[in-house]
């Protein structure tokens, strides 16, 4: 009977790794590898199978850094991102882009993912390399409820990427009218200029975007500022062939 249970338990780690040739080996060596090589592949279910065999090294991190929490956060799995906080995942880890769990979990857009994380002590303002943070990956994915959730937290939307763009800039760059209303809080700066001297208006005037443009101006933010090469909104609704957004802007 020892043999037989044996048997099927070794059967049922080859099936867990058979999907990247791994040796259906019973022992750390082969489940670590296979938790990283489940992280590469971000698998969720792959990771929810090795942690129901068994395996406990949670902290495990691939070659660049990422971890299981940051694949179960960006797949919006619940129950494994709470089974690893459980665990005693790290919260506040950085992989070697400088995204944390929070981030890939703002991406994932699951507002419960999101206040777990926030509950167990996650970073919110914690810029990545390039500059973003969880509130700028929220807004240009257009989770208003992920939004709302990280003001909650204390979320700064007037931190800026290496370019200088807001996650407002972001937000209205995508087309995401949900996202720039609940980005319209009273610390926001409207009128935030990236390196180019852009404004969100000059984006959503550029782009055509003429709801946002016009919820933007209702919310006060200046058609008249110029970039740095002397633009203003209108001049980037008169090159982009916006009558519609020219009129509300000179109006």
């Amino acid at each position: 009977m020892v043999w037989l249970k044996q048997h099927f338990t070794n059967l049922f780690i080859a099936t867990a790794l058979c999907a990247w040739c791994l040796p259906a080996v019973a022992g750390d060596g082969a489940l670590s590898r296979a938790w990283v090589k489940a992280i590469e592949a971000r698998d969720a279910k792959a990771l929810t199978m090795l942690r129901q065999e068994g395996f406990s090294g949670v902290h495990l991190s691939n070659g660049q850094g990422k971890t299981a929490l940051m694949i179960a956060a960006q797949a919006a799995d619940g129950p494994l991102s709470a089974d690893l906080v459980s665990a005693g995942a790290e919260i506040n880890t950085q992989n070697d882009n400088g995204g944390t769990p929070l981030m890939h979990a703002a991406v994932g857009g699951n507002i419960e993912i999101v206040a777990l994380l926030l509950s167990a002590g996650a970073e919110v303002n914690t810029q990545a390399v390039n500059g973003w943070t969880a509130l700028a990956l929220a807004a240009a994915k257009g989770h208003a409820p992920v939004i709302h959730q990280l003001f909650s937290a204390g979320a700064d939307p007037n931190l800026n990427d290496i370019f200088g763009w807001t996650p407002l800039m972001h937000a209205v760059e995508q087309g995401r009218r949900a996202a720039v209303e609940a980005l319209l809080q009273p610390q926001t700066r409207l009128d935030a200029r990236n390196s180019d001297g852009v404004t969100a208006l000059h984006r959503a005037a550029a782009l055509g975007f003429l709801e946002i443009a016009r919820i933007l101006v209702r919310a006060g933010a200046s058609a008249d500022l110029p970039d740095r090469t002397g633009r203003t909104a209108l001049d980037y609704a008169r090159e982009a062939g916006q009558p519609e957004i020219l009129k509300d802007l000179a109006s």
